[in-house]
């Protein structure tokens, strides 16, 4: 995937995030203040309007600062820094055997900036494992790991005020994390 191909991917997380806004809203609603599907929305509105770079470092450098300054709440500090992250330890054109690298930094940069470690319902638990993986995982598969959230007590943000009555519902930051993950490998499966 060279950086056209990477802005491709990144500007259409915005048809995405348009088609996912109210599953998005509705699971935050149940954990959290119900924000997370139009702050995701908005972040990947300015991606698609100011998404620059000729090269992938740029693009994805491009792509961070945007979601800092566009993102509200949590994840835009998150998404925003791992995308930051990602830039400074990509090469030139991604590929299958080299997108990890980018997926550990990923993977690095919400577990520092967000202080967590895995297992506490947040978009790291669906992160960690893609990046772990031996394969790059399917949409399937990174789906199923949000999933998995459902049944997971949520220990950090707002969902942790809920406790016990955070379970039964996917974390809204795993399931945007799907998507943004899906944009990434999808260009090198």
């Amino acid at each position: 995937m060279n950086a056209h191909e990477l802005k491709e991917r990144l500007t259409g997380l915005l048809k995405t995030f348009e088609e996912n806004e109210t599953l998005l809203t509705n699971l935050d609603r149940e954990i959290g203040d119900g924000d997370h599907g139009v702050n995701m929305l908005r972040g990947f509105k300015a991606v698609n309007d100011k998404l620059t770079g000729e090269t992938i470092v740029d693009v994805l450098k491009s792509c961070g600062m945007t979601l800092m300054s566009a993102v509200g709440g949590a994840s835009g500090p998150l998404y925003g820094f791992s995308f930051v992250k990602m830039s400074q330890v990509t090469e030139d054109e991604l590929t299958a055997d080299n997108i990890h690298a980018l997926l550990d930094a990923f993977k690095e940069a919400v577990s520092a900036r967000g202080k967590v470690t895995g297992g506490e319902k947040t978009m790291y638990d669906v992160i960690s494992p893609a990046a772990d993986a031996d394969h790059l995982l399917s949409s399937q598969e990174l789906q199923q790991l949000a999933e998995e959230t459902k049944e997971m007590m949520a220990t950090k943000g707002r969902a942790a005020y809920f406790k016990e009555k955070s379970q039964g519902t996917i974390d809204p930051g795993a399931q945007s994390a799907v998507y943004i993950l899906d944009a990434l490998i999808g260009g090198v499966r």
